[in-house]
């Protein structure tokens, strides 16, 4: 809780850093230009995002094996991305929960289900990786007060850096080389997870680019509400700088920060400044975005509580049983 609350007061001092820089009104003008149509569009297009996470990992579960029902899948999914929305701080607290509750709910080996939402967060970072370097060359060739030779040195080394890296990581996967031992020198269950992980990254396994299909869906439904907002806003068919404005979102989040809360405000403003479509109004496009997010994080919340108020009666009747063997051994 300590840390949830630093996390959240360095937010706030952040995002009151930039409205006492830009200015309240420079803020609140392109907002005004948003309709109730326009909302709705916007909440569709966050849900379609959303909602094709929660359909990737079904397909990875699927390939594993698990019959789970969609909507089941979804609701664990909305619960875990809540947890992510409130919690950044605990890192890879969404992951334990989801592997937990397909454990406590769906009886499924904790093992298969690590394996899933590790399966899952890769597929997911290597989406965002490709977007993050196709928006950051459109930053770096249409931002202003730029160089054209530090743009080109920018461009490459990023470029050349992360797609070695993301190179490596699927050839150790596709030869079945430990992955897992990076992190955890752990025996057991690290090994069982591995072999479900490389199970599933086969060219031969139709999961697998069923995932990756859905990872490129769910980055375009990401940069498709990039666009639309920018558009409401009055900026134009701004069909690549909605490119760079989602990447840029993308990299808000990595930030361990309730809600993206001051660090997605401070870089759309940094990012909308240099293209040129208004600091204000990327401060205005991070407070839409994290709204209509924060609507879905709720709803997963309420999951959130239900689960853990099942899981906890679970692990209390069990406690129960245990007990009550006890004292019937020693009558």
């Amino acid at each position: 809780m300590v840390l949830i609350l630093g996390t959240l007061v360095a937010g706030v001092l952040l995002f009151g850093f930039l409205i006492g820089g830009v200015g309240w009104n420079e803020v609140w003008e392109p907002l005004r230009a948003l309709s109730f149509l326009n909302a709705l569009i916007i909440f569709l297009l966050t849900g379609v995002f959303i909602l094709t996470g929660a359909l990737r990992w079904h397909v990875i579960l699927k390939g594993q094996g698990c019959n789970i029902p969609l909507f089941e899948t979804v609701k664990m999914y909305l619960a875990g991305f809540a947890l992510w929305f409130f919690a950044p701080v605990f890192l890879f607290g969404n992951e334990l929960f989801r592997a937990s509750s397909l454990k406590e709910q769906q009886c499924i080996d904790l093992a298969k289900g690590m394996a899933s939402v590790l399966i899952d967060r890769i597929l997911e970072v290597t989406s965002n990786l490709f977007v993050v370097l196709a928006g950051g060359v459109i930053f770096l060739v249409m931002g202003d007060h730029i160089s054209y030779s530090a743009k080109m040195i920018a461009a490459i080394g990023s470029i050349g850096g992360w797609l070695f890296l993301l190179a490596l990581l699927y050839i150790r996967l596709f030869q079945k080389k430990s992955i897992v031992r990076f992190f955890w020198k752990g025996t057991g269950g690290a090994q069982e997870v591995e072999e479900e992980i490389f199970q599933f990254f086969q060219l031969r396994n139709p999961a697998f680019w069923q995932g990756i299909c859905l990872s490129l869906g769910k980055s375009i439904a990401g940069i498709a509400r990039a666009w639309a907002i920018i558009f409401f806003f009055g900026k134009g068919f701004a069909i690549l700088p909605a490119i760079t404005i989602h990447a840029f979102y993308y990299l808000a989040i990595l930030v361990p920060i309730p809600a993206a809360l001051g660090s997605h405000d401070i870089l759309q403003a940094i990012a909308f400044g240099a293209l040129g479509l208004g600091v204000g109004t990327g401060a205005a496009f991070a407070l839409v975005v994290r709204a209509v997010e924060m609507l879905f994080a709720v709803a997963g919340l309420a999951l959130l509580f239900h689960f853990g108020v099942r899981l906890l009666g679970k692990l209390m009747l069990q406690k129960g049983n245990k007990v009550i063997k006890a004292l019937g051994h020693e009558l």
